[in-house]
C-alpha cells in the first residue's frame, strides 16, 4: 500500500470515527432529556397514530443525511480543498478528456472576449469572421493546439505539486513572473478561471460532468492560482518599475521632455491623441473589431481636449517620478487620480497601447523635428510608456 493511498485511508477511517461519534453524542443527549422530562410525560396519552411516527422518521433520517453531507464537506474542506478537483483532472486524462476541456476553454474566451484575440498569433487568423466556422479551423491549427498543449501541461505540473503548497506558490510566482513579459495582467487570469470552468460545463457529460462539489474545489484551485500568480505579475512589475530605465537613458528622456513642454503640453496632447486615435481606427479595421473609444475624436470636444490634457499631465509625472534609487516605483500612487477619472473599459488593450505610442513617437518626432526614428530612441520611449501603463494597470488592480 502506497504512502498516499494509506493516508487516505486514514483520513477516510477518521472521518467515520467523528460522524459516529457525533451520532452517539446526539442520541445520548436525546435519551438524557427524555430521562430528565420522564414524570412530565403524560402516561394516559393516547398513542400517536402510525403514519405520525414514520413521517417522523422520515424526517429525521433525512436531517440526519443532510447533516453528515454538511460534515463530510466540511471535514474535506478543512482537510483539502483542491482534492476533489485533482481527483477530477486524473478523471478526466483516464477519458482523454483533458484536452477538449482545454480547448473548449480558449474557443469560449476567444468567442466572448475578442478584445483578447490580438493577443496570439492564432487569434489575428480569425478576426472577421462574425459566424462559428472559424472553430474548427482554429482546432485544426498547430499554434493553436500548441498553445493548448502548454497550458494542458503547466495544470498537469501544478496539480502535481498541489500537497507542497510553499512549492506550489514559488512556481506559480514564476509562471506570473513569465506572462508579466507576455502583457499578461491580472484581470486575465479571472478570465480563464470564467472560461475554463464553462467550458466544463459545456463538454463534459456523463461521469465526467462537473457537480457542485467538483466545481467548489476548482473555483478554490483556479483562486490559488490566479493569487499566486497574480503575486509573481507584481513581483515582475515592481521589478520592471525600478530597473527597466537607466539613469543615462533618463536624462536623455529628461532632455528631450523639456522641449515638449516649451512646445505645450496642450497642442502636444492634441497631436498626440488625434494621431493614437486614427492609428486605433485604423488597427480596428485591420482586426475587424468594433471597440471604439468612447470618447469623441473630435479635437474640439470637451472630452477630447480633458483626455489629451491629462494623458500629457500623467506623462509628466511619469518621466519626473522616476529616481536612481528607485527608479518608477512611486508612479503607482502618483498616477491614482487619473486612473479614477479616466479608466476606459470595453477596449483592445494591445491595440490601445501600439496606438498610444505610435501617436507619442508621432507627437515627439514632430516636436524634435526628427525625420528617422532610430531604433534605441523607440525602445526608451515605449519603456517610458510601458512604465506608465504598468503603473495604470496596478492602480486598476487594487481599485
Amino acid at each position: 500500500m502506497s504512502e498516499t493511498t494509506a493516508t487516505i485511508g486514514i483520513g477516510k477511517m477518521y472521518e467515520e470515527f467523528k460522524i459516529t461519534q457525533l451520532v452517539n453524542e446526539t442520541l445520548t443527549t436525546v435519551i438524557e432529556n427524555v430521562q430528565n422530562n420522564h414524570d412530565k410525560i403524560s402516561t394516559k396519552a393516547k398513542p400517536r397514530p402510525l403514519s405520525a411516527i414514520h413521517e417522523e422518521i422520515r424526517e429525521y433520517d433525512q436531517l440526519s443525511r443532510q447533516l453528515e453531507k454538511e460534515y463530510r464537506k466540511s471535514m474535506r474542506i478543512v482537510d483539502d480543498d483542491f482534492e476533489l478537483a485533482r481527483a477530477h483532472w486524473i478523471q478526466l486524462q483516464k477519458s482523454n478528456k483533458q484536452g477538449l476541456a482545454i480547448r473548449g476553454c480558449f474557443l469560449t474566451m476567444l468567442e466572448k472576449y475578442p478584445q483578447v484575440r490580438p493577443i496570439w498569433g492564432f487569434g489575428k487568423r480569425i478576426e472577421g469572421r462574425i459566424d462559428e466556422t472559424w472553430k474548427p479551423e482554429l482546432v485544426e491549427d498547430f499554434y493553436f493546439r500548441h498553445h493548448c498543449a502548454s497550458l494542458q501541461a503547466a495544470l498537469n505540473m501544478i496539480i502535481q505539486n498541489k500537497d507542497d503548497r510553499n512549492g506550489m506558490r514559488r512556481m506559480l510566482n514564476e509562471m506570473g513572473a513569465h506572462h508579466f513579459f507576455y502583457d499578461a495582467c491580472e484581470p486575465h487570469f479571472e478570465v480563464f478561471q470564467d472560461c475554463l470552468l464553462e467550458s466544463m460545463r459545456l463538454v463534459l457529460n456523463g461521469g465526467d460532468a462537473l457537480d457542485d462539489e467538483i466545481e467548489h474545489s476548482w473555483i478554490c484551485l483556479l483562486q490559488t492560482i490566479r493569487l499566486h500568480m497574480g503575486e509573481g505579475i507584481e513581483i515582475q512589475r515592481a521589478n520592471y518599475l525600478s530597473q527597466c530605465l537607466i539613469p543615462k537613458e533618463m536624462e536623455e528622456v529628461k532632455e528631450n521632455w523639456k522641449k515638449v513642454e516649451l512646445y505645450g503640453f496642450r497642442k502636444a496632447g492634441i497631436t498626440l491623441c488625434e494621431s493614437a486615435f486614427k492609428s486605433y481606427s485604423e488597427l480596428l479595421k485591420t482586426h475587424n473589431l468594433k471597440m471604439t473609444l468612447p470618447i469623441e475624436a473630435n479635437k474640439t470636444s470637451q472630452s477630447f481636449l480633458a483626455l489629451s490634457d491629462q494623458i500629457m499631465m500623467a506623462l509628466d509625472k511619469t518621466i519626473q517620478s522616476y529616481t536612481p534609487e528607485d527608479g518608477f516605483m512611486n508612479l503607482i500612487q502618483e498616477i491614482r487620480d487619473f486612473v479614477i477619472k479616466f479608466l476606459v473599459v470595453e477596449v483592445c488593450p494591445p491595440l490601445i497601447r501600439k496606438s498610444f505610442i505610435d501617436g507619442m513617437i508621432h507627437m515627439l518626432c514632430k516636436i524634435l523635428c526628427i525625420k528617422h526614428v532610430k531604433e534605441d530612441f523607440l525602445h526608451v520611449w515605449k519603456k517610458v510608456y510601458r512604465v506608465m501603463e504598468q503603473s495604470m494597470i496596478a492602480n486598476i488592480v487594487e481599485y
